[in-house]
């Protein structure tokens, strides 16, 4: 599976094919057609395999947070961090690819399910004690689908300083975002 995320970062799902992901994986394109009888199978096993490795390395992450007043800024910091790597990249790849492609949107939506209630589950442990588990778990959706937005939107200026600025902007307004529901908590309770 990791030759599959190599050659969608590498070429993209469009060019990604069963005989490239065999080379790279030192394998012969029989032995990757014994366990995936197609490129359809074989991307589906990426995206499952994608997801298992997202959402280990998101649960990881929020492993290392702590109670405290840091702990939202902590958390959206590890969240930016998260979207950094190759990972996500793949993820964006295949989630644009699932637009014209039923099958695979089916497959995209499924293993998003997995991964965005994992984080929940892993964020419902990390709620402060001003801000309802729910709250929370909706801030860091909110963040994740901002952070996927900004970074999508700044593709083309990736190797530049844009997104960081850009991330310094959204985060100020996630924290402004952030500190509202714990007010808002504060004054219902």
């Amino acid at each position: 599976m990791d030759a599959a995320i190599e050659c969608l970062l590498e070429v993209g799902y469009g060019e990604t094919t069963t005989q490239m992901v065999a080379k790279r994986a030192g394998v012969t394109r029989g032995a990757l057609l014994h366990h995936y009888p197609s490129r359809e199978d074989l991307v589906a096993g990426a995206v499952r395999y994608l997801a298992v490795k997202r959402t280990e390395e998101a649960l990881r992450t929020f492993a290392r947070l702590t109670q405290g007043e840091s702990l939202i800024p902590d958390a959206l910091d590890l969240l930016w961090a998260l979207y950094q790597g190759p990972l996500f990249t793949a993820a964006i790849e295949l989630l644009v690819a699932s637009r014209t492609d039923p099958a695979l949107a089916r497959q995209v939506e499924a293993v998003e399910e997995v991964v965005v209630s994992s984080i929940k589950a892993a964020g419902s442990a990390m709620a402060l004690s001003g801000i309802s588990a729910e709250s929370f778990n909706e801030l860091v959706v909110t963040a994740m689908d901002a952070i996927t937005g900004l970074l999508i939107r700044c593709y083309p200026a990736r190797d530049s300083d844009r997104p960081e600025r850009a991330w310094a902007r959204l985060r100020t307004h996630l924290l402004v975002l952030a500190h509202a529901q714990v007010g808002r908590a504060a004054h219902a309770g």
